[in-house]
């Protein structure tokens, strides 16, 4: 059969590759990337260590590196994402991945039952417990970052990644509040976007506080939340770690238990206050941006369960 497929000059198939290439790491989020990469970078120390071949890597070494973590103590979650690591390796060099051979996913399905698999939540941040927090927070340029950047988070229920990626321009005014838009979140990697109304408010006022921030460090442009050094913001954008250094700083600074909290506690906070405010399951799941209401409802289940509990008129 004759192949009648013009041919590609050199220099544009190279061209065409590195495109190709590019758009394969699009496809994953930069966070899932970098944790790939720390994840193959320990599963070839672990080959080499003991002398064998990481790439391609055979189904039984790959069940007995997933054993070996089990047993010095890792978590479930960090050996499934270890495995999907090196699937994700085998796969970008063009070999079949050893993760789904038969003996790998009955071993994780093992490590999973043993060890369990029920996920480590932190503690939401109510509103009750947030205004507790900004009341502690001081005046100066750091705290009133702090406090825009933890009544804003919850206020949008905002994930780490939307928060700390906002710009200016991503703030729009209107006389209720403000509209803010969400260019990429890790539910929408192809950047559809979507906007959350956030009311002035009466108690957390989170509009005021992020116009006292953006006021004070200056900011009419690019990133909101910055690094401050002395009474300047600097230009750089917050990583996503800081966001959760923040909240267990200011959550000690007001007597909580910095341990139980992160950057998610504001995000689960909203929600499970909205929840035992009596909103509806639809309306929080929309401003959360939950694209099924059974993620919404693991939020939600433990206020339910207060508010409609059976012995409530009685215990």
């Amino acid at each position: 059969m004759v192949d009648n497929t013009p041919a590609v000059p050199g220099s544009e198939l190279a061209e065409l590759r590195q495109a190709t290439a590019e758009f394969l790491k699009a496809s994953k989020a930069d966070a899932t990337h970098r944790a790939y990469a720390a994840d193959w970078k320990d599963f070839e120390a672990w080959c080499a260590f003991h002398r064998l071949v990481c790439l391609p890597a055979s189904p039984e070494n790959v069940a007995v590196y997933l054993s070996s973590l089990a047993t010095t103590g890792r978590k479930v979650s960090t050996i499934r994402r270890r495995c999907a690591a090196i699937a994700h390796f085998h796969r970008a060099a063009g070999y079949e991945s050893p993760a789904s051979h038969t003996g790998v996913r009955a071993t994780t399905a093992g490590i999973a039952r043993k060890l369990g698999s029920a996920p480590e939540k932190k503690a939401a941040l109510t509103a009750e417990m947030l205004e507790r927090v900004v009341k502690k927070i001081p005046a100066d340029l750091t705290g009133l970052r702090d406090r825009a950047l933890l009544l804003l988070g919850f206020g949008g229920a905002l994930r780490r990644s939307e928060l700390v990626g906002l710009d200016v321009a991503d703030v729009a005014r209107h006389p209720k509040g403000i509209v803010v838009a969400i260019r990429r979140s890790k539910t929408d990697q192809a950047g559809a976007g979507k906007t959350k109304a956030i009311p002035h408010g009466k108690r957390l006022k989170v509009v005021a506080a992020l116009d006292a921030w953006t006021a004070a460090a200056g900011i009419t442009a690019g990133p909101i939340f910055r690094g401050v050094r002395g009474s300047r913001a600097l230009d750089a954008r917050l990583g996503t770690n800081e966001v959760a250094r923040i909240v267990k700083r200011r959550a000690q600074a007001a007597g909580l238990d910095p341990k139980v909290f992160a950057g998610h506690s504001l995000r689960s906070g909203f929600i499970t206050s909205a929840a035992d405010a009596g909103a509806s399951l639809q309306g929080i799941a929309s401003h959360a941006g939950h694209e099924k209401l059974d993620t919404t409802m693991g939020y939600v289940q433990v206020a339910d369960a207060f508010r409609d509990h059976s012995g409530r008129k009685f215990l």
